[in-house]
Formats: structure tokens, C-alpha cells, sequence
């Protein structure tokens, strides 16, 4: 049996129909071919299918994931690297649903915008002249580190994702390079095995992932990987089904060079494949896009029911044991979302005045409010709110950061507030940043007063950014270089690197206001920059989880003692038991006092909290009790003049 694959369809499904796909509800293989598929269930006529779960995009650039894939008939080093030509891309998308599907018409991309090489001749062509190398056809016939040109591999595929992107290697701003991603190998034999190379039992060696790639799944029709009967392999280890892509060579190539490779062991046979229309599946011999195409039309992109969104977002990383998280960023998604509100508007545009934002530049807020400041104050609250619980009643075991409304900041589109000289800091910036802020009252999370003017690799030119992400990426930077329980801020932690500009530039007395309500302020300095200069938590009254550093040590903390208890429980509740938890924590807490994130520490797992009624109770209980070391954040400095004769030890 030789089964042949020709051109690819695309199709972009909704999201009810890639479930449906998945639980195979109104979907399954089926034992025979198709050129159309009008409906999910046509799809169990294909021989492969290869899903984009990571719902990537081909953006106007062309940009984004491109796949291609190649059998093993041209493998030899001696011949050409010709197994891609050309990339077949994206200008439009059409959506589909369960009960019809729409193809998307590909468009071929021309190579001059390629930084790369699809194919290249071999060092065995007399007209090379300069041998290249490393064309995208020679990366696709080496995804191995061994050899699959010969008929034990008639059934292998190669499959490599590539990710199209700008260069900034070239002066010719629209030139794009590709970049290897993804790789899989494999039969479509669905029982086919493969030794280990490092010893021990078989592996698999089908093609199918079975969901273990992040950005594609390849399924294979059951009645071509004969998953429900057995391997296809004769005695002799050669599959006895062949799988070929319908190439250009197909019908440049004579009949004899074809034989082999197509399975046909006589002259008959060969002439049987040479009178079948092959044509009409279409050449392989290139990449294709990916996902759908994606639009920068700016009113056609619907922000939609972001609270939902949201919430569905977080549900999937609710659990703690499946996903680590350090910090969540609110990437001015709160700002879209109640500029949308209050404007009424589906598509979001950051240029758009908020005339809400007036109602909050007062002496006296609350007595000026009308439903649509109130509105829009709710609209940001909302999404915050969703960050914030999850942070600390959900999950209970990162920082969440905050990010203001860009309007109190900038409008326009890089108009800044106190540009206007009729503006001043305390009634149109400290107010209404006070007005939001003070809506949040939680520990697990912080503040910024500051957006930041970033470039934009998209678009070009400089845009005023959420300054979350910059936040996030300062917290990073200092767990690497030192410790979570150092503060994020000053001049050795808490520089913005990056950053074009800001929005604001505070005083020291402005600063001081904004530190007082809990909100930190980013100023900038002639030669340093942009430094962070606060660590406020959002927590109102004042406590040891007031401070940024003394949250995060505690939840890293507890995170490490959570990972270490839990290897204790169904043991015996014993002072063997409870001496164990103690001796392996004690390091743990020791190594965070001698690198100054506390002054002491006390863990108590004995008979003083493990009284005999809460052992009958299968309960085994640690107390810890902590000093955190404080960050020193005001250096008070006095100068005293005395008189020339003065003896300084009399005065000290």
C-alpha cells in the first residue's frame, strides 16, 4: 500500500468545533480519501491532520508559525536540498463551524522576502559554484541524528514547525528569516518502535504528539496508522505501507527513478501510478502558514467580555501544583477594558480621549461623580479585583502588580497630563491616583505610579506602555541576581533598562505623597535613569506585609515548606517524624538568615503542637515564626556645626 498526501487544506475552527474535534463528538476517522471537507465530520477523511492548539496567528507582515513536512525519498547527501520551495501563506480568514467548514485559500510568499534559503544544490552538482549551506531543505532532511533514507523509514515523516519573523540582521526592513521551533519525526505506523539511545525499553516511534507539543498536535487516521489492528511491519522490519508527499518530481522524474520510491516492483505497476491524476492533490514542497490570519485593523478587533475571559484564563492556572507562579502583571488590560466601558465602544484605541478621567481631577471627588465616573472607576476595579483574588485567596502564593489607568498619565497619544500648564500634580495626578488605588487594600499586591515610553516593534516610533511588565521583569532580575527577599527598587535592583521615557517625573515631595497612599514611584535621575524608589504593598494598614520584599519572602517560604512537608504525609506521626520535619526545613530557613532575609527564625513540630488530641486526629502541625529583615528605604543623615575646640567624644 502506498498512501500519497498531497497539498494541505486550512481551515479556521471556533473553539466549540476544536473541543468537539478532541472528544471526537461528531468527528472520527474514517476508511476513505476526500479533496472536500465541508463539515467536521469530513475531517475523519484525512489521512493527517495537524492542529494549531496554541491558536497562533499570521499577522499583515506574514509573520507567525509555518509548517512543513517531507518523506524519506531524498535524503541522500549527494542529491539536492529540494524537499521546500516556497512558502505558502495567508491573506484572509474565513471562520468555520462544526457543521461548515471554509477553506482558506493559500498565497505563495515571494522569496525576496526571505532572509533564508529554501533549497540549495548539493556539493555533488558540478554547477555549484560555493557550496550553501544550512538552506531550510537541508535543516528538514536533518532533524535526525541518524539515517532514515532506507525502506525501513518508507513510513517516517519529518515534520519541522518554523517561526517567521523580522531580522534585524538586514537593512531591508521586510526582509523575514525563519527560525526552527518544533520537531517531530515518526512513523505513521501507530505501534511502530524505536530503541533508546540511551538504553532500556523500546519507545514509540509513531508521528502522532499526543498533545506533547505547546504549539501543534499531529493526528494520524486510524485506518492509515492501523492503530486498532497491528503494525504493517513485515518479518523482515520494512513497513509494507509507503507514505509519499506529491511532489513536483512526481511528474518531472521517469517512471523507473519512481518505482522504488513509490512501492511499484514492476514496469505494470509503475505505469499504474504514472495514469493516475496526481495532479489534482496539489504539490507539498513548501511551508505552510499556521494559524489564521490576523488583521491590525484596530476597529475590528472586538475586546469582547474581558472579566470572563479572564476568568476562564485563570481557572486554567488555578492549579498550584501544575503551574509555578511568581508574579502575575496586569499589562494594561484593566485600562482597555474600562476604557471600552465607559467609551461603549468593541475595539480599543489608546489615542481615544476618557473624558471619565475628569470626574477624579478634584479637590473633592466624591461629590462630583456621575455614573460614568463611577462607571469607569468600576470597570478597572473589576478586572483588578479578579487579579487580586486570585493572587490571594485563590492560588495565595504570588504578587500581583497593578497597573493605573493610562489616562490619568497620558491622552492622546503621547499627550502627558502636566504638558497643560492649567494641570497640577496634586488635583489632576495624585487625586485620581488616589481615587483607584485606594480601591485596592491587599498585601499581594502593588502599585506603580508611572507608565513608560517603550518603542514599538510593530508599529515603529515610541508608545507609552504599562509599566507592570517592566515591574515584572525588575523582580525577575533581582530573584537571579540576588533574592526575592531583597526590595525591587534603588539603584542597584530597580532600574528601568529599556525605557525611552516616562509619563511622570515626580518630585521628592510628590514622591513622598504617593509612597504615603501605598503607590510606588518611578523617577528619573540625570545619569541613572529611570530607579524604581518604592516597595509598597497594597495593604492599607500598616503591618510587616506592608513591604514588597516581606511578602515575597513569605510566600517563598511557604512555598518551599509546602514542597518539603508534603514528603512527610502517611507517615507515621512520631517523634522520629516530626525531628525529620524539623532537620530537613532547618536549612532551608538557615540559608535565608545568612543571606539577610531574616534575623531569626523558630520552628516548633513537637509535643508543645502536637498534643495527643490533635495527633488522633491524623493531624501533623509545624508553627514557624519569623523576624524579616527590613529594607532600610529613609536615610536620615544630620550635619551638626560645633565650635573649633570641640572634642567630638564629648558630643557622641
Amino acid at each position: 500500500r502506498v498512501v500519497v498526501l498531497g497539498k494541505p487544506k486550512h481551515f479556521t475552527i471556533d473553539q466549540q468545533t476544536y473541543f468537539k474535534l478532541q472528544q471526537k463528538d461528531g468527528f472520527d476517522w474514517i476508511d476513505e480519501s476526500s479533496l472536500e471537507f465541508e463539515s467536521l465530520s469530513d475531517l475523519g477523511k484525512a489521512a493527517l491532520l495537524i492542529v494549531n492548539k496554541a491558536q497562533t496567528t499570521i499577522d499583515q507582515s506574514f509573520q507567525g508559525f509555518y509548517v512543513g513536512a517531507i518523506d524519506n525519498t531524498n535524503m541522500n547527501p549527494a542529491t539536492d536540498f529540494d524537499g521546500i520551495l516556497n512558502i505558502q501563506t495567508l491573506a484572509a480568514t474565513i471562520s468555520s463551524t462544526t457543521n461548515d467548514l471554509n477553506k482558506e485559500n493559500f498565497i505563495n510568499l515571494p522569496t525576496t522576502r526571505l532572509d533564508n534559503l529554501l533549497s540549495a544544490l548539493s556539493d555533488n552538482n558540478p554547477d555549484t559554484f560555493g557550496y550553501t549551506d544550512n538552506s531550510i531543505s537541508e535543516q528538514m532532511e536533518n532533524l535526525t541524528d541518524y539515517d532514515i533514507s532506507s525502506n525501513i523509514f518508507d513510513d517516517t515523516l519529518s515534520i519541522g514547525l518554523f517561526k517567521l519573523q523580522a531580522t534585524p540582521t538586514t537593512n531591508n526592513t521586510i526582509k523575514l528569516a525563519l527560525n526552527l521551533q518544533e520537531t517531530v519525526v515518526g512513523s505513521l505506523d501507530y505501534h511502530r518502535l524505536i530503541n533508546d539511545k540511551l538504553g532500556g525499553e523500546a519507545l514509540p516511534f509513531r508521528i502522532e504528539t499526543d498533545n506533547q507539543l505547546p504549539t501543534m498536535d499531529v493526528m494520524v487516521n486510524d485506518f492509515v496508522s492501523n492503530r486498532k489492528k497491528s503494525t504493517y511491519l513485515n518479518p523482515e522490519g520494512i513497513p509494507t505501507t509507503k507514505i509519499r508527499f506529491k511532489t513536483s518530481k512526481i511528474t518531472t522524474n521517469s517512471i523507473p527513478s519512481l518505482s522504488a520510491e513509490f512501492g511499484a516492483t514492476n514496469l505494470t505497476t509503475a505505469q499504474l501510478f504514472s495514469g493516475f491524476n496526481l495532479d489534482i492533490l496539489g504539490n507539498t514542497e513548501s511551508l505552510f502558514a499556521l494559524g489564521s490570519h490576523a488583521t491590525s485593523n484596530l476597529s475590528t478587533k472586538v475586546i469582547g467580555d474581558v472579566p470572563k475571559k479572564l476568568d476562564r484564563l485563570l481557572d486554567t492556572v488555578e492549579n498550584t501544583e501544575r503551574f509555578d507562579i511568581d508574579i502575575t502583571v496586569d499589562g494594561g488590560l484593566s485600562t482597555i477594558y474600562s476604557t471600552t466601558q465607559t467609551l461603549s465602544t468593541e475595539s480599543y484605541d489608546d489615542t481615544a480621549a476618557v473624558p471619565a478621567i475628569s470626574g477624579f481631577r478634584t479637590s473633592k471627588v466624591d461629590s462630583v461623580l456621575n455614573t460614568d465616573h463611577i462607571n469607569y472607576r468600576a470597570s478597572w476595579n473589576d478586572i483588578v479585583t479578579r487579579f487580586v483574588t486570585f493572587a490571594e485567596f485563590r492560588r495565595k502564593d504570588h504578587l500581583h502588580i497593578v497597573d493605573l489607568p493610562r489616562s490619568i498619565f497620558v491622552s492622546g497619544e503621547d499627550f502627558l497630563t502636566l504638558q497643560d500648564n492649567s494641570k497640577n500634580f496634586s488635583k489632576d495626578v495624585f487625586n485620581p491616583i488616589k481615587s483607584f488605588s485606594s480601591l485596592v487594600n491587599s498585601s499581594y499586591a502593588a502599585t506603580y505610579g508611572q507608565w513608560v515610553q517603550s518603542s514599538d516593534s510593530v508599529y515603529g516610533g515610541l508608545s507609552y506602555c504599562p509599566s507592570s511588565g517592566y515591574l515584572a521583569a525588575i523582580m525577575a532580575n533581582s530573584d537571579s541576581a540576588f533574592d526575592p527577599w531583597f526590595a525591587p527598587a534603588g539603584f542597584s535592583r530597580g532600574r528601568l533598562t529599556g525605557a525611552a521615557g516616562l509619563a511622570l517625573f515626580p518630585t521628592q515631595k510628590q514622591r513622598d505623597q504617593l509612597y504615603k497612599i501605598a503607590v510606588n514611584p518611578i523617577p528619573s535621575f540625570p545619569v541613572e535613569g529611570p530607579v524604581v524608589f518604592g516597595q509598597k504593598t497594597l495593604q492599607k494598614l500598616p503591618s510587616a506585609f506592608d513591604r514588597i520584599n516581606v511578602r515575597r519572602l513569605f510566600l517563598f517560604l511557604e512555598k518551599a515548606t509546602k514542597n518539603t512537608v508534603r514528603n512527610f504525609i502517611f507517615e507515621p506521626n512520631t517523634l522520629l517524624t516530626r525531628t525529620r520535619v524539623v532537620n530537613t526545613l532547618t536549612p532551608i530557613f538557615e540559608n535565608v538568615k545568612n543571606t539577610e532575609g531574616l534575623f531569626d527564625y523558630l520552628i516548633i513540630c513537637d509535643e508543645r503542637n502536637n498534643t495527643p488530641d490533635i495527633i488522633d486526629a491524623n493531624e501533623l502541625r509545624v508553627d514557624i515564626y519569623l523576624k524579616p529583615t527590613r529594607a532600610a528605604e529613609f536615610i536620615l543623615v544630620n550635619f551638626y556645626a560645633t565650635k573649633t575646640g570641640t572634642d567630638f567624644n564629648e558630643l557622641v
